[in-house]
């Protein structure tokens, strides 16, 4: 294994897994990579509770219920870490909420969600900058950077 400062550290939004274990698409297989180098320690992989309950919701609301407990599993197997959510997490989410910019309703697809706001204070508590995702939402909160899994995987 190697030693854990050798390996780089993100925080991994819920999108990163539910490609990985999606259908066909063209993050599939980087986000699928990027969840075998976490398996083998090459990568310290790092999310929160609400990854666990938006895969729940999600899997739930479109009938894959049977497809939990193995989702939950790769979660499980993949990540060196899955934190909390905290009040406190809540209360610097609604801060972060209060310093981004609403737009349009055009534009909502660029806003970040209450679910992002939650991600990125439970990273931001961890000393983690870095958010691998492909929702474009986190762009618009402040101290945020956004990594796409398409060109993070070079870096394994």
């Amino acid at each position: 294994m190697a030693a854990a400062t050798d390996c780089p550290r993100v925080y991994v939004d819920t999108t990163i897994f539910m490609y990985a274990m999606g259908g066909e698409s063209r993050y599939r297989d980087s986000c699928a990579r990027i969840l075998r180098a976490g398996a083998a320690d090459r990568a310290v992989l790092v999310t929160s509770a609400e990854t666990l309950q938006e895969v729940l919701h999600r899997f739930r609301s479109i009938g894959r219920d049977k497809d939990i407990r193995a989702a939950f599993n790769a979660i499980s197997a993949s990540v060196q870490h899955v934190l909390p959510v905290t009040a406190e997490d809540v209360e610097e989410a609604r801060r972060l909420g209060e310093r981004t910019v609403r737009g349009s309703r055009s534009a909502r697809r660029s806003e970040a969600s209450a679910r992002d706001l939650v991600h990125a204070a439970v990273a931001r508590r961890q000393g983690l900058r870095e958010i691998l995702t492909v929702d474009a939402g986190f762009a618009a909160i402040p101290g945020v950077k956004v990594v796409d899994p398409l060109e993070w995987t070079d870096t394994l």
